[in-house]
Parts: C-alpha cells; sequence; structure tokens
C-alpha cells in the first residue's frame, strides 16, 4: 500500500503557479509505487465548497495514516500527518491587495494549516525565512521550475507565428507576464513605460500576457499607447513570446518564487529586467537588472538603460529542476 497521498483537489482549476507546481511534482512523484493521488469525486468536484469539504473531511478519512502532501492552497486543517507546500504568506503579510472576502476566509485558514502541518515546504529560500514567524521548526525549500513545454529547443508550430499574430518584430517588443493583482505592480510599470518618449513606445510596443481575478482588489488603469494586452495565451506562443522579446520585464512588489523567470530563460530569452527584491536575488544574482519596484522614475530608467545598452546576460535556467523540487518533497514526507 502507498505511504504518500498527493492532495489532487488541484485537479479542475484554473492552471496558474500552484496547480502548474502541483501538476509538475505529482507527474514525478506518481512514478513511485509507494504514491497514490486521490482526487474528488461524484457530487464532490461540483463545485469549490464541495471541493474544500471533501479535502477537510473526506480526505483524511480517505489516505488513513498515509502521509497527506498538499502543493496548493486546499489543506486539511486538521491533520498533523501532512506536507504542507507553501507559495506565499501574501494574505497575511499583505492583505490590502487582497478582496474582504478572500482575507476573511483564507487568511485564518493559512494560519490554521501552518500551525496543523507536520511539515512545512517553501518553494523559495526568501518564503522559508518568512514562515520562521509561524514555526520553530525546520522548512525544507523545493522550488519551482520550468516546465519542459519553455523549452527553447521545442518547435512543434513556426517559430515566430505568435509573434506575427499579434503583428510584432522579433527582437523589438517587451513583455510583462502576470495575472492582474496588485503585486504585479502594473500600474507603476505602465506609467514608466508610458513616460518614455512617443517615437521609443511605437518601435517598442509593451506586450501584457495574463488576466485578472476576482480574488484582488480592484485597480484603475491608465494604459499609454503602445501597449498591447494579450490577456491568456498558450504555453506554445508564450514560449515563442518569451525568445523573441527584446526584454522581459518582472517588477512585482512581492513573490513567492517567480516562475516567469525561469520560463523566459529556458525559452531564450535575451534579456531580463527585474524587481530588486529578495526572492528576485536568491533566482538571478548577477544575471538580470534590477530596479526599485516602488520607484515609476527607477523603473522607467531600467527600462531606458535596457532599450539604450547591451541586453543583461541570459539567466542560468539549468539551477531548478522539477525531478530535484519533487525529491525534496519526498524528501521531507518520509523524512
Amino acid at each position: 500500500m502507498s505511504r504518500i497521498v498527493i492532495n489532487g483537489a488541484f485537479r479542475g482549476q484554473r492552471v496558474t503557479g500552484q496547480q502548474r507546481y502541483a501538476t509538475e511534482v505529482a507527474s514525478r512523484l506518481l512514478v513511485d509505487p509507494e504514491v497514490e493521488e486521490l482526487r474528488p469525486q461524484g457530487v464532490f468536484a461540483r463545485s469549490t465548497l464541495l471541493v474544500w469539504i471533501w479535502v477537510q473531511l473526506v480526505l483524511p478519512i480517505l489516505a488513513g495514516n498515509r502521509v497527506i502532501v498538499s502543493m496548493t492552497s486546499r489543506a486539511p486543517v486538521w491533520r498533523r500527518c501532512t506536507v504542507l507546500v507553501v507559495h506565499d504568506l501574501f494574505v497575511l503579510n499583505h492583505p490590502e491587495w487582497y478582496s474582504r472576502r478572500y482575507i476573511w476566509t483564507h487568511a485564518p485558514l493559512l494560519r490554521l494549516q501552518l500551525r496543523s502541518a507536520g511539515t512545512v515546504v517553501a518553494v523559495s529560500e526568501p518564503v522559508a525565512q518568512q514562515l520562521a514567524a509561524y514555526r520553530t521548526d525546520r522548512v525544507a525549500v523545493a522550488p519551482n521550475a520550468p516546465s519542459a513545454e519553455f523549452d527553447s529547443t521545442k518547435h512543434d508550430l513556426p517559430d515566430d507565428e505568435a509573434v506575427r499574430e499579434r503583428e510584432l518584430t522579433a527582437g523589438s517588443y517587451l513583455l510583462a507576464v502576470g495575472s492582474r493583482d496588485p503585486r504585479k505592480n502594473l500600474p507603476r510599470l505602465l506609467g514608466a513605460y508610458g513616460s518614455l518618449a512617443a517615437d521609443v513606445r511605437s518601435r517598442t510596443p509593451l506586450l501584457l500576457v495574463g488576466g485578472g481575478s476576482a480574488i484582488f482588489r480592484h485597480e484603475e488603469l491608465t494604459v499609454p499607447d503602445g501597449v498591447i494586452d494579450a490577456e491568456f495565451v498558450s504555453d506554445d506562443h508564450l514560449r515563442q513570446l518569451y525568445r523573441h522579446s527584446r526584454c522581459v520585464l518582472l517588477v512585482s512588489l512581492d513573490e513567492g518564487f517567480g516562475l516567469p523567470i525561469v520560463e523566459a530563460a529556458t525559452a531564450g530569452a535575451p534579456a531580463l529586467l527585474v524587481s530588486e527584491i529578495p526572492v528576485f536575488r536568491w533566482i538571478c544574482g548577477d544575471q538580470a537588472r534590477y530596479v526599485d519596484p516602488s520607484s515609476v522614475h527607477d523603473i522607467a530608467a531600467g527600462l531606458a538603460r535596457e532599450l539604450d545598452g547591451a541586453p543583461s546576460s541570459r539567466l542560468d535556467h539549468d539551477r531548478f529542476t522539477w525531478e530535484e523540487t519533487a525529491a525534496a518533497i519526498t524528501s521531507a514526507s518520509r523524512g
């Protein structure tokens, strides 16, 4: 009988960073005969509320005395024999970024999960350091990694199809990838881009990829000329957009990891302009250009430097692999 149970409640959710993490790691854990995945079935799969009920009441019964590994925020609250992966603590540290309803439901749940979990795993060393305020025991680190879908050698589509479809020129556009939540700092990025000369913006459009969510507070945005909103794109197209960009921008106020950085590096993006925050330093070291995310002026200066000078050096994308991440979670589950 299996000794480890994967909490499959993430199946069926829209795939963002947490769901991609869970999918990639689960596929590697399940090659071990001692690992089984349990998912909500029947009536319990019909709504978000019923999935939550299944996680709290049914999953612990089905798992018995086995270790439950939960890789998204849908995790049991009253069970010690669990491994909980924590992607960030934003709902506790930055409640101003979220809707009131989300804070009222998710902040208490996260506090309970952090207290009850037998083992906590962080997706980066900075998140592990933040968890010291909530846990006195050691926190393991099992970081994100790029999916094989972003491998620069993958050519299942014409190499510039995504670029041509958006009437862009390879090497001429800036690319920002991320959801439309406040921590992504989109108003300041748009303000910085809008401060560039009109002729610069006409030559160098800013392409935005991503979408919004009801859990975040709404923000009014002033969108300058030169901005193209692509919303959601397929992984195949995103890989091409990374590869043919002039520079990939990630000026978040904070991140638990920052998956677009390693995706962009894997896809062959020529340059990175990122926030001066601990997790990005942990990922990039000196292989990116940094800006103060709280300053429109500094972001604008960073854009100007990136457009006027030589590209920053490319990130070593081989540092993070899903195989090593899965091994770290397996070790935490059996430790």
